[in-house]
């Protein structure tokens, strides 16, 4: 699936959570107190599926925006899905990067899974479809790329991070 695409490996230690009011997703910054009435945050653990794929959503936006990428969209819909993020590089207005992120919880030994490896044929065709509906509805756009960003959360605060630039193209 990803051979001859353009790889970057990239591992980070995420900081912890934002400060209250800092308003850019993914920042660092300390752990937030726990506000009086508000509900207990839940440990990485007992997240739900749904809860760890939109926390790794988080971390690969701050990601991103911590290397200077312009977040166009996030979680944009269109009658063939949605795309987790849109995005485009630093340096380049031309191309517009579809980012697909894939999480995955990697405690008690699972480190060494590979998150991106779901990306599966099924799953490049739909964002290949995407990828079309994007251009009718934003025909100013004269390239598009397909990233994927796949995280291994390892701990309360820290994922090992991916981005596989180029990861998959219209052909694939």
């Amino acid at each position: 699936m990803l051979e001859g695409s353009e790889r970057a490996r990239e591992e980070i230690r995420e900081g912890t959570e934002p400060e209250p009011g800092r308003g850019e997703p993914g920042a660092e910054g300390p752990v937030p107190e726990a506000r009086e009435g508000a509900p207990a945050r839940k440990a990485v653990s007992e997240l739900t599926p749904r809860e760890l794929g939109t926390k790794g959503e988080d971390m690969a936006a701050g990601f991103l925006e911590r290397n200077d990428w312009y977040i166009l969209a996030r979680n944009w819909r269109c009658r063939f899905g949605e795309v987790d993020i849109v995005a485009q590089e630093p340096g380049d207005d031309e191309t517009v990067v579809l980012v697909e992120v894939k999480t995955r919880l990697a405690l008690g030994g699972r480190e060494d899974e590979m998150p991106e490896l779901s990306v599966d044929g099924k799953k490049r065709r739909r964002y290949r479809n995407l990828a079309l509906a994007y251009i009718v509805e934003h025909p100013d756009v004269d390239s598009i790329r397909f990233d994927v960003i796949a995280l291994n959360v390892v701990g309360e605060s820290q994922a090992r991070l991916r981005h596989l630039r180029g990861a998959f193209g219209w052909e694939d």
